[in-house]
């Protein structure tokens, strides 16, 4: 199979991974917090450029109907896009909202990582040993999801919700800004009035954000020199 440069979001490989539990393309989407629309549409967006099916539907019988993956479907869910070569220009896409900026210690092992007051973050990156650096994650990047699934996005944060606020137009005819503690670090999510109303999102939901490494961006500016202070554990 030629391979070929596309953009897998997190929200094609988490709108799979539902699908891959629930066969249901209403509940993949309720479960995300997108319309059924938005979901049918990254679909096809996904078959048209993998060149063939990522999901096969079956209508009425006793299950009322199925959206099942297909073998090629499975296979970008399970090897997390391998099936095709990721654009690495999607993380420089222009961000919609202000990214959220964490800053922490990136080390190689097990795999590049940053930690973020006590919290391990992978990352695409590579950097100097125990050298300080600072993240940039865009709102709109981040999947919040009320229970968690298989994905291949490499970081999977539990938190709770600490703020809901109204951010005006953005995806839908509003947005919401959600503030979530991940157990620490505090991250700010984008969603759309909607989202929030479907997943039930208020102060003190408990949520999972899934979060692709490569979603993670170095800051520019954000190197700093190896710290100096004694071991830490991370």
């Amino acid at each position: 199979m030629t391979r070929r440069a596309i953009l897998l979001t997190p929200v094609d490989v988490a709108l799979l991974g539902q699908l891959g539990r629930t066969a249901s393309l209403v509940e993949a989407c309720r479960q995300l917090g997108i319309t059924r629309d938005r979901g049918a549409y990254r679909l096809r967006r996904l078959e048209r450029l993998a060149r063939g099916p990522v999901v096969a539907t079956r209508k009425g019988g006793a299950g009322h109907g199925a959206t099942r993956l297909t073998i090629r479907g499975a296979t970008l869910l399970r090897r997390g896009g391998a099936l095709v070569a990721i654009d690495p220009r999607a993380s420089r896409r222009a961000p919609t909202e202000r990214p959220t900026v964490l800053e922490g210690d990136w080390h190689a092992r097990p795999e590049p990582n940053v930690v973020v007051d006590g919290l391990r973050l992978f990352v695409g990156f590579h950097a100097e040993e125990s050298e300080r650096v600072r993240l940039e994650l865009d709102p709109d990047s981040v999947v919040v999801a009320i229970e968690r699934f298989r994905t291949s996005a490499r970081n999977v944060l539990a938190g709770v919700v600490r703020e809901v606020r109204r951010r005006g137009p953005g995806t839908g005819p509003v947005s919401d800004r959600l503030r979530v503690d991940v157990g620490g670090p505090v991250v700010d999510v984008a969603l759309t009035e909607r989202s929030v109303g479907e997943l039930h999102l208020s102060k003190g939901r408990r949520v999972f954000l899934y979060v692709k490494a490569t979603a993670l961006r170095r800051s520019p500016g954000g190197r700093s020199p190896p710290t100096t202070r004694g071991s830490r554990r991370s």
